[in-house]
């Protein structure tokens, strides 16, 4: 079974020396996330935080699987 997961943190999310919501904000918006379909996605705050955690405690080591309640769907509409 092929499991999604997030992205690691790459550029400005990945710099443990950024503020927070600097870091956040790109990850969130910056980054693009898509399911296995191909359906874009948002990561939620609380999934962010748990992400930029793990990627400073572990770096490259960590993997964050998507589940089903750690993201939105991302819609053209309302996200410009």
């Amino acid at each position: 079974m092929d499991i999604a997961t997030w992205k690691l943190p790459t550029g400005i999310s990945a710099d443990p020396n950024a503020l927070k919501v600097v870091r956040m904000r790109n990850y969130r918006f910056d980054m693009v996330h898509h399911l296995k379909d191909g359906t874009r996605i948002i990561p939620n705050l609380q999934t962010i935080v748990d992400i930029l955690y793990s990627y400073d405690r572990f770096g490259d080591l960590v993997t964050v699987a998507i589940s089903e309640d750690s993201y939105t769907v991302y819609d053209d509409s309302t996200c410009n």
